[in-house]
C-alpha cells in the first residue's frame, strides 16, 4: 500500500455543477457492503492504463425517489476526465440487481471528494490528511482477482473475513446460542469480521440490517469517542484502536 498527505496529491475541484451516476443503495448486491469496491474495479484499471488520467470523484448520499420508491441514493459526480463517469457507469450497469441512472447534477459542497485518479493509481481516505493506493502488484487483484486481506487470508465472496481462531471459540450451542441472529454463511459457526476496505457507512447498515436495529441507530466510533466519516474505511478504524 503507497500513502500520500492531501498536500500530495493534485485534487481537481468543480467549479460548475457536476452530472451524476446515480445508484440505488439499498439495491447494491448482498454481501457487497457498499459500493467502494465496485468503484475500485471500474476505476483501477482505467487508471493503470491511462497514467496521465486525473480525476476527482464526489460522492453525495440522500433520500431519492428516482427510483420510483423512496430510498437511500449515493450520486457521483467527477471533476476532470469524463472518461471516469462513463467508466462508473459501465460498471454499475453490469452488477446484477443494481438500479442505475444517469441523474441530477450535484455541486462539489454538497458532497464529499471520495475518490482520486492520479499518477496512474486509485487513491482512497486512509484517515484525516491521508490518502492511499494500492501497490502495482496488488492492482490486478483488486480489479477483478479473489482480494486477499493484507495478511494473506483469503476472503470469501461476501465481502467478510472470517476468523477460525477467535480467543472466544466458537458460539456455544444452547438457548442463547439458537436466539442470535446469524449472518448467512457458507462455513457456519465462524466468526466473521468485516472487510478492512469497507466504507463505515456500509458496516454499520450492515449491522442495522443484520440485527433489525433502526436506521441511523449504529455509529463506528475511534477511542475519542468521535464518530468516524462516512466514507473512512474499516482499515482506519482499526489502527486507530491499535
Amino acid at each position: 500500500m503507497i500513502t500520500k498527505t492531501v498536500s500530495e496529491l493534485n485534487f481537481l475541484d468543480a467549479k460548475e455543477p457536476m452530472s451524476t451516476v446515480e445508484i440505488d443503495v439499498d439495491s447494491l448486491p448482498e454481501g457487497s457492503f457498499g459500493y467502494s469496491q465496485l468503484t475500485e474495479s471500474a476505476l483501477a484499471p482505467l487508471a493503470a492504463a491511462n497514467p496521465d488520467l486525473r480525476a476527482t470523484v464526489y460522492v453525495y448520499e440522500g433520500p431519492s425517489v428516482n427510483f420510483g420508491n423512496y430510498g437511500h441514493s449515493a450520486f457521483f459526480g467527477v471533476a476532470g476526465d469524463r472518461r471516469v463517469l462513463g467508466a462508473l457507469y459501465s460498471a454499475f450497469r453490469a452488477t446484477a440487481g443494481l438500479n442505475v441512472r444517469h441523474s441530477d447534477q450535484i455541486r462539489q459542497s454538497q458532497a464529499l471528494r471520495q475518490y482520486h485518479l492520479e499518477d496512474g493509481k486509485f487513491w482512497r481516505p486512509e484517515e484525516e490528511g491521508v490518502w492511499y493506493a494500492e501497490a502495482d502488484a496488488q492492482a490486478s487483484v483488486r480489479a477483478g482477482e479473489s482480494p486477499e486481506e493484507e495478511d494473506g487470508d483469503e476472503l470469501p465472496d461476501d465481502g467478510w473475513s472470517t476468523d477460525e481462531d477467535s480467543p472466544d471459540g466458537p458460539p456455544e450451542s444452547g438457548d442463547d446460542a439458537e436466539a442470535a441472529p446469524s449472518i448467512r454463511s457458507e462455513q457456519p459457526l465462524r466468526f466473521r469480521a468485516a472487510r478492512s476496505d469497507a466504507s463505515v457507512s456500509s458496516i454499520a447498515r450492515s449491522i442495522e440490517a443484520v440485527y433489525g436495529l433502526p436506521e441511523g441507530s449504529v455509529a463506528l466510533r475511534g477511542p475519542d469517542k468521535k464518530v468516524l466519516r462516512s466514507d473512512a474505511t474499516i482499515r482506519t478504524l482499526r489502527r486507530r484502536w491499535e
